[in-house]
């Protein structure tokens, strides 16, 4: 049975309006943001784990991106550690000069932040609502990133799997006998694991996440891919 032509004006109208709800999460999430706060003015801060082959895939492996090269093999890296209030969150936290994050630095977080303009991008936008020196920042970051262990199953794994944001959830935990549910959220792109949040307090001690974090936020997905390389 052919389908009855005046059916696909609502269905594109379904779409748009799909898309536009979407885009304006995107919009109102945003606007969240407070630019150029005072340093130091904060609640708490979220440890960010990026998963490499999504990111990848998203960005087409881009020859010249390290964190892409497939000679390496990268899974979860870090992506950054942000600054956040119990609503929203600062972001470029600085006035005049755009600051500065010396070579040496920067080289020292090379394994586990594969990329030169992540490490400088994310100083600025979100190192300097800290109030820390980049060396300071950075020793933090890298500090909260050997305390998380991840569960063996995302370790240069070779199969893609399925998985909902919940069961991602329950191996960290599982992993991580200090880390409890309101602590850690998995966020989704385009279907795909994208990353995993978790949440500390100014004193690098764990924590609750805010509103900010809230899962139903991040991922509504049922099921997401894990890919691979």
């Amino acid at each position: 049975m052919s389908r009855p032509r005046h059916s696909l004006p609502y269905v594109a109208a379904f779409v748009v309006l799909a898309l536009a709800a979407g885009a304006a999460t995107y919009e109102n999430d945003a606007s969240q943001a407070t630019h150029h706060a005072q340093p130091g003015d904060f609640d708490y801060y979220v440890l960010v784990l990026s998963w490499s082959p999504a990111y990848c895939l998203a960005k087409g492996n881009r020859r010249h991106d390290p964190q892409c090269d497939t000679k390496s093999s990268h899974d979860f890296v870090l992506h950054g550690l942000w600054s956040q209030y119990a609503n929203g969150w600062p972001e470029d936290c600085y006035a005049g000069k755009r600051p500065w994050v010396s070579s040496q630095v920067i080289d020292t977080m090379r394994d586990i932040m594969p990329s030169k303009s992540l490490i400088i991008h994310e100083y600025a936008t979100h190192g300097t609502c800290s109030g820390l020196s980049p060396k300071k920042y950075f020793d933090d970051a890298r500090s909260l990133y050997k305390r998380v262990s991840v569960p063996a199953s995302y370790d240069d794994p070779e199969t893609q799997r399925f998985l909902s944001p919940e069961k991602i959830e329950a191996e960290f935990l599982t992993a991580n006998s200090w880390l409890q549910p309101d602590m850690i959220t998995v966020t989704c792109r385009r279907g795909n694991l994208h990353d995993v949040r978790l949440c500390f307090d100014r004193d690098l001690r764990p924590r609750a996440c805010s509103t900010n974090i809230d899962q139903s936020r991040q991922c509504r997905a049922g099921r997401i891919t894990v890919p691979v390389r």
